[in-house]
């Protein structure tokens, strides 16, 4: 993977969890986002590396928060995506 695409999912995968813990609290977030797997993750939540094909990370990512949260959980994150235009999901 290129290397500004790679920093791309890595910030937008760190914005969503953001964005996401604002709403639901930091630990329902980022216990959420580990469990799913791909994601390493510091303790602030930042995404450090992600395992395996990035866009299927981040998949797994909005559509877990989708299935915890549905609706709000798309709202919130949808915006984000416009941000990092060469990441498509």
């Amino acid at each position: 993977m290129e290397e500004e695409l790679k920093k791309q999912y890595l910030f937008l995968l760190s914005e969503i969890i953001a964005k996401e813990a604002v709403v639901f609290g930091y630990d329902i977030v980022a216990l959420k986002a580990r469990s799913l797997g791909g994601l390493v993750l510091d303790d602030n939540g930042i995404v450090v590396s992600i395992k395996g094909d990035a866009t299927e990370v981040t998949e797994k990512l909005v559509n877990g928060y989708i299935d915890l949260a549905g609706q709000i959980a798309k709202d919130i994150i949808l915006p984000i995506f416009t941000k990092y235009p060469l990441i498509k999901i």
